[in-house]
């Protein structure tokens, strides 16, 4: 039985500040424009901009109904670029994936990446050095390209815009299903989130019929059904062109509850968590990243994020659910906070997943 918690008291001022601040700083205003991806390769360029056309992905199998890697493409080292087929969404997803050092048996990390969903060409396998963090560490890391503004749900109905979106679907089900048919997985799960992903990766970890062994929100925003979080989720949805309603419903729909991980912590409690959030003033934590979007976009994102993430955690504290929580005291949601949340991170999930 999932355990509601009562909104934290604060002021209309407040309340007002941070919703303006989430919308605001969500809308990505100033954000360069798109820019196209070649028609060959495995591109991993760093060109900050979304993609005007989709990375090339292999041809449909002759069985759509089941999930399968279609085509592996080398990228470097243990890093590969798997194109997986789902049937939910009748595509084919390209997802990174850093293969585990030995050949045994590995637990399965799903590291998503934010709002653009690396399709913008902005994710951890563009602008961190998370291959290098992995390298002794016995674990498949998944990282799918996809899915931007998506919330990482699943969506009621097929947006006009953003098309149809099965993410959950494909993160749960068809993504593990996949990976299992061609290495070996001891099946045991984590999932880490990061931004517009945060979230989602702890409702994923509250909701889904399958364990997971650990979860963690790097500076995202669990809270989703409080205006505060309808306020968030609009502009993040909305931001792509997207329409919220089309993934949960008007705002009275009980989705929008069952997709607040901040709402449903008792079904957290077997699962290792772990958050991260800074209150947005840029410092040591973003160098060298700091400039001027920096201070435009990324302060008023990591401070929208930080106050969601303080009422998850109040939310688990009222529960009696365990969990660490990291409050930096400099930060404005840039990949040198988040790959300093990542490593910070690797505490509470690596003995969790054994690895």
């Amino acid at each position: 039985m999932s355990r509601r918690r009562r909104t934290p008291q604060i002021s209309a001022h407040t309340t007002v500040a941070a919703t303006l601040t989430a919308t605001l700083a969500l809308t990505g205003i100033g954000l360069p424009a798109a820019g196209a991806q070649p028609t060959h390769g495995v591109d991993t360029s760093t060109t900050l901009g979304f993609t005007t056309t989709p990375r090339p992905t292999a041809p449909p199998p002759e069985d759509t109904s089941r999930p399968q890697i279609l085509r592996v493409q080398p990228v470097e080292g243990r890093k590969v670029l798997a194109d997986v087929w789902s049937p939910a969404m009748n595509k084919a997803v390209p997802t990174f994936l850093l293969l585990p050092p030995h050949p045994g048996p590995a637990p399965l990390l799903l590291l998503l990446n934010g709002v653009g969903g690396g399709e913008d060409h902005v994710g951890w396998a563009y602008h961190t050095d998370y291959q290098d963090f992995f390298a002794d560490k016995q674990v498949l890391v998944a990282s799918p390209e996809g899915g931007r503004f998506s919330l990482y749900t699943d969506w009621q109905r097929p947006d006009p815009v953003l098309g149809v979106n099965r993410w959950q679907t494909f993160l749960d089900d068809e993504l593990p299903t996949a990976l299992a048919g061609e290495h070996a997985l001891n099946g045991t799960r984590g999932v880490i989130g990061v931004s517009m992903s945060g979230g989602p990766a702890l409702a994923l970890a509250a909701t889904s019929p399958n364990h997971y062994a650990a979860a963690a929100s790097l500076s995202g925003f669990p809270e989703v059904s409080t205006p505060f979080g309808r306020a968030a989720m609009t502009a993040m949805v909305a931001r792509g062109g997207g329409n919220v309603h089309n993934a949960w419903g008007g705002h009275d729909d009980p989705a929008w509850v069952h997709n607040d991980p901040s709402h449903n912590v008792e079904r957290l409690r077997s699962t290792a968590l772990y958050l991260a959030s800074a209150p947005g003033n840029p410092g040591p934590n973003d160098m060298p990243e700091i400039g001027s979007a920096t201070f435009s976009i990324g302060a008023g994102t990591e401070l929208a994020s930080d106050l969601g993430t303080r009422h998850m955690a109040d939310a688990l504290r009222a529960g009696g659910v365990p969990f660490t929580y990291d409050r930096y005291d400099n930060g404005a949601h840039t990949f040198a906070l988040f790959n300093r949340e990542l490593r910070d991170s690797w505490r509470v999930v690596g003995p969790a997943l054994g690895a």
